[in-house]
């Protein structure tokens, strides 16, 4: 009878070991998704190389950065205008002249949009459009907030 106890005893802590085990993974789990959503962590190897692009100190209004703005407003309505219209104000994508994004409006944030695309909706463009052409949407879009 008192071995029977001993075994009935040790399933029940094999199992409640098991369920804590779980429990914890479960955690982890939950843990390491939610970081990956926040911070836009992801396992493409171009990914850093989007925040080498935004080492850009360069002033708006500076002439370059207005070049860029202008090539990126011409990419803008070869790649862009079918989801987010011809004046940025929204259609199938966001509107893009509001002060704030989902995702965030600052430079890296942006080049992470268009290079890796968003779920939801936004495709990737990392694929299709070299360095500079991202970097001149980026700037594009940046002055889209200035639109009145």
């Amino acid at each position: 009878m008192n071995m029977m106890n001993q075994r009935t005893v040790k399933k029940k802590n094999t199992r409640s070991d098991l369920r804590i085990l779980l429990a914890v993974l479960a955690v982890v789990g939950v843990v390491c998704v939610g970081y990956y959503l926040v911070s836009g962590w992801n396992s493409r190897p171009g990914s850093s190389a989007v925040r080498k692009t935004l080492d850009s100190n360069t002033p708006p209004g500076h002439k370059a950065v207005e070049e860029r703005a202008a090539a990126g407003r011409q990419l803008f309505g070869t790649l862009c205008v079918g989801c987010h219209g011809k004046s940025a104000r929204g259609g199938v994508g966001p509107d893009l002249t509001v002060s704030t994004y989902k995702y965030g409006r600052s430079r890296l944030e942006i080049t992470k949009t268009i290079t890796n695309g968003r779920p939801g909706g936004m495709p990737s463009f990392g694929s299709r459009v070299d360095k500079e052409q991202i970097e001149s949407l980026v700037e594009f879009v940046i002055t889209l907030n200035r639109v009145p």
